[in-house]
């Protein structure tokens, strides 16, 4: 009886690669600099768990 043909599978990605780069981020505060002061406005800095990238919001 002969074996059947094994078929590759492609390699999945990782969601979260996918999520980022739709610009689904995750945003956590940055705990060691809770609070920045720029121009007289409080700033926050938030960061993406996921990709690292960084952004910050006058509050």
């Amino acid at each position: 009886m002969p074996m059947a043909d094994i078929l590759p599978f492609k390699k999945a990605r990782k969601p979260d690669q996918t999520l980022c780069r739709n610009g689904h981020h995750k945003w956590r505060p940055v705990k060691s600099d809770p609070f920045a002061v720029h121009r007289g406005e409080l700033i926050t800095r938030f960061r993406c768990e996921r990709c690292g990238l960084e952004k910050t919001k006058a509050t």
